[in-house]
């Protein structure tokens, strides 16, 4: 713990370099639960302010957090379309918030379908992964098998198999 305590100032003076108007160190357990009672708060201003909206989970390493940051930036006034972010720098976790607003049905999942594709390619770009801790499912099986070898695929697949022989566990999602 000192040691991580010895990082602090060193962090907080590049945040404020890069931008960040405030800093809160959760070094405290009261800290740390007023933390997470803002990103609730956080998320639930972002589902109150439009109509629908759906989340790109992505990790990179935690040097690249600026960059992807950055990139998201830039696609939301490429595509128009407003995007929430928020995560995990310290592991280099992101979720991505893209909102429909007032968009029809087909504008929506074009613009999802795209946006998505260009976060998880710029993710894999940067050395990082398309799902940082929400899993894969349905949705991102398709990103997954994009931004990974075959091999890794089916080491996947080999685990799966020794842990669930008969498939009960997520059928059907990525490894079946």
């Amino acid at each position: 713990m000192e040691e991580i305590a010895s990082y602090y100032d060193s962090v907080a003076h590049i945040c404020l370099e890069q931008g960040a108007t405030d800093l809160l160190i959760a070094d405290t357990d009261e800290r740390a639960e007023a933390i997470w009672k803002a990103r609730g708060a956080f998320l639930e201003a972002i589902k109150s302010s439009t109509t629908a909206m759906d989340e790109v989970d992505v990790v990179v390493p935690r040097s690249s957090v600026n960059d992807l940051v950055e990139y998201i930036h830039q696609l939301q006034k490429q595509t128009g379309t407003r995007i929430k972010c928020f995560g995990h720098a310290g592991d280099g976790n992101l979720h991505a918030y893209i909102l429909k607003d007032d968009m029809t049905e087909e504008q929506w999942k074009k613009t999802l379908e795209m946006t998505m594709g260009k976060m998880y390619q710029k993710a894999h770009s940067l050395k990082g992964s398309v799902s940082g801790e929400h899993g894969i499912g349905y949705a991102k099986k398709e990103y997954l098998k994009k931004s990974m070898p075959e091999e890794a695929i089916q080491i996947m697949k080999g685990i799966k198999k020794a842990f669930d022989p008969l498939n009960i566990l997520n059928p059907c999602k990525v490894c079946q």
